[in-house]
């Protein structure tokens, strides 16, 4: 809206008062403008008589307006100097942001993947010690049985024994007595 404003400006007073209700520049620049427009038309206002001013009365009016354009082209390139240096700031800041964020998460599936081995290490060494234990329990079961089996037998041949030996002697009793 404010190209086309300017487009359509019958005159440099036109075009910067323009500039002015838009707002592009600083309000210092703002209001040397606006003295410059007023000035340019109170002149404009005296000038109406027609003939070419007279050679010794005549100013140049043209020297405001040029330092006023050279002073908002310094502002603009300062300003767009300063625009250019924090984008370059900010993209390198982004780059060191997205190198930390890149290694974190590197380092972050490496420890993922020293986890997932560890407990695939340790998820094995269990299932065999289970085995192990299962193993172990059964054996000792067995055990068990077996121990108990062989105390039976062994207090059935210290009985026999006993009986043997008790049946010996009264049969050497029995000897030497006769």
């Amino acid at each position: 809206a404010s190209m086309l404003q300017l487009k359509n400006a019958a005159s440099l007073s036109q075009a910067l008062r323009a500039m002015v209700d838009v707002a592009v520049m600083s309000s210092s620049d703002v209001s040397r403008l606006q003295a410059f427009i007023q000035s340019s038309q109170e002149a404009a206002g005296e000038d109406e008589e027609p003939g070419a001013p007279a050679a010794a009365v005549y100013e140049s009016k043209a020297g405001g307006i040029v330092d006023t354009l050279k002073d908002l082209q310094e502002k603009a390139e300062d300003q767009l100097e300063a625009a250019r240096k924090k984008e370059v700031a900010a993209a390198q800041n982004f780059e060191l942001r997205k190198q930390a964020l890149d290694d974190e998460i590197r380092f972050a599936k490496r420890d993922m993947e020293q986890a997932k081995k560890g407990i695939a290490s340790y998820a094995e060494k269990k299932s065999t010690a289970e085995g192990e234990l299962q193993k172990s329990t059964k054996d000792l079961v067995a055990d068990g049985g077996t121990k108990s089996a062989l105390r039976h037998e062994c207090m059935a041949k210290a009985e026999d024994f006993a009986t043997e030996t008790k049946s010996r002697a009264e049969g050497l009793n029995a000897i030497a007595a006769a």
